[in-house]
């Protein structure tokens, strides 16, 4: 099927009929908004934050009234059927040109408008989709599975196409693998990584498509995409195999350094045994799980008004993950400085915008953005609800905290953190390190690093094994550090049998 539509000159997409006239007015609405957005999108953005985000309901003007019924109009759009099933993602990508028809072969729109529109909403609006839970982040998955650089070459990994197509929906769940083998990364050496099989269990196909990766491609990568939920899975699979046909909450986790060469060395094999296979891996054990916030919520990243903040599942986030991590545990804490840092690293996954903000003048703007953050928090209280971060700090601090703020910008932190930070925890080790991991992640839990693995990983002991909790972000340990401690005798490495 994958060459029918490669080589169709058109491919027709019908998204389904339309019931009745208002019906038929809201597909008008949004498609002209769509088009009208595109051309030029930053300020339509800038109109849409000033607007849906006031918190102003009870006083909602005309203007506001029109702009919030064109971006519920588009909501409509992306929910849908035809955008959510696991096979139009080769069906769209691989067309050169795909035209979608909406009730009556007059409404249309192109598939380069469509995708335009949701790449650039999961770039900079990610505030707007979370308040209105819009899914236009499940048509823009179909971008990032096909998206390639200036040579032409895909951007991203098998492992991580299946990631992006595991929101999409499909009837049989090996699907989810055989459906995107059409992708040009499903090859290693000219020959797929995996045949299509419907004679082997769901279970079987995830797991020999793991044995596969780990065997074939010398990276420990497909671990970085394990994603359990706090209710154990119907599949019966080792705690290292994605599960791709369950619910997935959250985005590839993201980092521009390294915790260890991605390549696997030699130490890296599967083992057989009644606990069914085995990764064995040669990692450095850095530190334990000491502390851990509430799971953050992506729609309650925006500040607007007290009684709003107050509605949210976890009020005044950073206020709480100071609580939690600092206050509660008394782990010691050397300055705001430190938190905000660590903060900003972890949050983000140390990224401002699509740049680098690791190190220099990037870092110090995440800092003033995190800062702009935290003082959204004080616009909205009254005296009876200072109890916070920033009324713990001393006059100095606080000064410091206000000059940063004054050159940063909430929005756009709030844009940086929200799909790496969505639906995980951010949490502290018995050492004080600030870290970002999985929800279902405890106390007790272990961090290593291991070669093979850009991202450490959360372990958990059982028995004489480790189940796979998750990757995790983790402060002072994203650049290689693991190593260089262990080449200078400080920790060492062994092995982890992982079940």
């Amino acid at each position: 099927m994958g060459a029918v539509y490669t080589n169709a000159k058109y491919v027709l997409c019908w998204l389904g009929p339309l019931s009745g006239a208002e019906a038929e007015s809201t597909a008008v609405l949004a498609i002209d908004f769509l088009r009208t957005f595109n051309r030029s999108p930053h300020e339509h953005l800038q109109k849409a934050r000033q607007h849906l985000h006031s918190g102003d309901d009870a006083n909602m003007t005309v203007e506001d009234a029109d702009l919030l019924k064109s971006w519920l109009a588009v909501k409509t759009l992306f929910d849908v059927e035809y955008f959510h099933r696991a096979w139009i993602i080769q069906e769209v990508g691989l067309a050169q040109d795909a035209r979608f028809f909406w009730g009556t072969q007059d409404l249309w729109m192109e598939w380069g408008e469509v995708a335009r529109f949701c790449r650039f909403l999961d770039d900079n609006g990610a505030s707007v989709i979370n308040h209105l839970g819009m899914k236009s982040w499940v048509c823009n998955h179909i971008n990032l599975v096909w998206v390639t650089d200036s040579s032409g070459k895909p951007e991203h990994s098998f492992i991580e196409v299946l990631h992006w197509a595991r929101v999409h929906r499909s009837t049989d769940p090996r699907d989810f693998v055989y459906a995107l083998l059409s992708h040009p990364t499903a090859k290693v050496d000219g020959k797929l990584l995996v045949e299509p099989d419907y004679t082997i269990t769901t279970a079987q196909a995830y797991t020999q498509l793991a044995l596969r990766v780990v065997e074939t491609m010398d990276t420990l990568e497909i671990l970085a995409f394990v994603d359990h939920h706090e209710e154990p899975g119907v599949l019966d699979i080792p705690s290292w195999v994605p599960d791709w046909h369950a619910l997935n909450l959250t985005a590839p986790l993201r980092c521009p350094t390294k915790a260890a060469n991605e390549k696997s060395d030699k130490s890296v094999s599967i083992l057989e045994s009644e606990s069914g296979k085995i990764l064995r891996c040669r990692g450095v054990f850095v530190d334990t799980l000491r502390a851990i916030s509430e799971m953050i919520e992506p729609s309650g990243l925006i500040v607007t008004t007290l009684e709003k903040e107050k509605q949210k599942k976890i009020p005044f986030l950073i206020d709480h993950i100071w609580r939690e991590t600092v206050i509660k545990p008394e782990i010691p804490l050397a300055s705001i400085g430190e938190l905000i840092v660590a903060l900003g690293l972890v949050l983000t996954g140390g990224y401002w915008d699509t740049k680098d903000s690791t190190v220099g003048d990037r870092q110090e703007q995440q800092s003033y953005d995190l800062a702009a953050l935290i003082l959204e928090y004080e616009r909205v209280r009254t005296d009876r609800d200072l109890d916070g971060l920033f009324v713990s700090l001393s006059t100095e601090e606080q000064e410091l905290v206000r000059s940063m703020a004054i050159q940063g910008s909430a929005h756009q932190f709030v844009q940086d953190m929200t799909w790496t930070s969505m639906c995980r925890r951010v949490f502290r080790t018995a050492k004080g390190h600030f870290g970002l991991g999985p929800r279902t992640m405890k106390e007790g839990d272990m961090i290593v690093v291991v070669q093979g693995s850009k991202y450490p990983l959360i372990l958990r002991r059982c028995g004489l094994y480790f189940r796979l909790v998750g990757p995790t972000l983790v402060n002072g340990f994203m650049n290689g550090e693991a190593s260089l401690r262990c080449d200078g005798g400080v920790i060492f490495e062994q092995n982890y049998d992982i079940i």
